[in-house]
């Protein structure tokens, strides 16, 4: 067991949509983000230095963050070893900072490269870790979805990934270089998965995670589907599950986004006890 309508942007939408008072949220201070990348695996930008994440982070009122780089085939290890260097020369970061990753399947119904050895010889403190694209060679909207539901119960089945990233987000370039049609709204989701992903969840203690950039605030999904998905989150909810908000953030400007999933955690009412925490002490106070 594991422990936008026209003329307004997406983050004034996502206040409107989950109905709160925007002067009430404008106060309302983000706690923790346990899901960051740097620009040591080429995947965020150049801006992403630890330093200046912990710096944002302070800035924007994160108390606690993490730093999850991809792990996707196990030659990408040593690239992890710079993170933990930095993190570890921090001086006084004057917030809670852990070392974690994030995997992704090394193939359609595999599974991740990763065990309890790498965990302790490069000492990342916790995984999170989910699907990352749609293993279809030929699009099928409903398989799409069962491929998704299949590997999101697989995620949570792993005893080693603590939170599944990012449920129904999908990169836009495997879409555009097939020509597919995009995915456009969480109604293609049956409510039978909804509730198999929330039991499941519950009984395995894996937290959900309610990703900023990847699902509220990335501009590809039209704003009914932000709508849907904080829906969805909703139904979850409803089956007791604990939840991670998360940026993950690719660049500097973006870490604020933080503020989106701490929202929806709000509007929800998920009480304290049901956001997910590392169950370790942080690497750096």
């Amino acid at each position: 067991m594991k422990k936008a309508q026209a003329g307004i942007g997406r983050a004034s939408f996502l206040i409107i949509t989950i109905g709160l008072n925007p002067e009430e949220t404008m106060s309302h201070c983000p706690e923790f983000d346990f899901h960051i990348h740097t620009r040591y695996l080429g995947c965020a930008n150049a801006t992403m230095e630890i330093p200046a994440i912990v710096n944002e982070c302070r800035r924007v009122g994160v108390k606690s963050l993490a730093i999850t780089d991809h792990l996707n085939r196990l030659e990408f290890l040593p690239k992890h070893r710079p993170i933990l260097n930095d993190i570890r020369a921090l001086s006084e970061p004057g917030l809670e900072v852990y070392f974690g990753v994030e995997l992704n399947f090394t193939g359609c119904d595999e599974g991740f490269a990763f065990n309890t050895e790498i965990k302790e010889e490069y000492g990342f403190q916790f995984a999170i870790g989910g699907i990352h694209g749609t293993y279809l060679k030929e699009y099928d909207l409903a398989k799409l979805v069962e491929i998704q539901h299949r590997h999101h119960l697989k995620t949570c089945e792993d005893p080693l990934v603590e939170v599944l990233v990012h449920p129904y987000w999908f990169g836009t370039r495997e879409f555009e270089n097939n020509q597919w049609p995009w995915f456009a709204s969480m109604k293609a989701v049956p409510d039978s998965y909804v509730r198999e992903l929330g039991q499941t969840a519950r009984e395995t203690g894996t937290a959900i995670e309610i990703n900023a950039s990847t699902n509220l605030e990335f501009s590809r999904f039209p704003e009914s589907y932000v709508k849907e998905y904080i829906e969805y989150l909703g139904r979850l909810a409803e089956e007791g599950v604990t939840f991670s908000p998360a940026s993950d953030s690719h660049d500097i400007n973006s870490l604020q986004r933080i503020s989106s999933a701490w929202k929806v955690i709000e509007a929800l009412r998920i009480p304290p006890e049901r956001v997910w925490r590392p169950g370790v002490k942080p690497l750096k106070k």
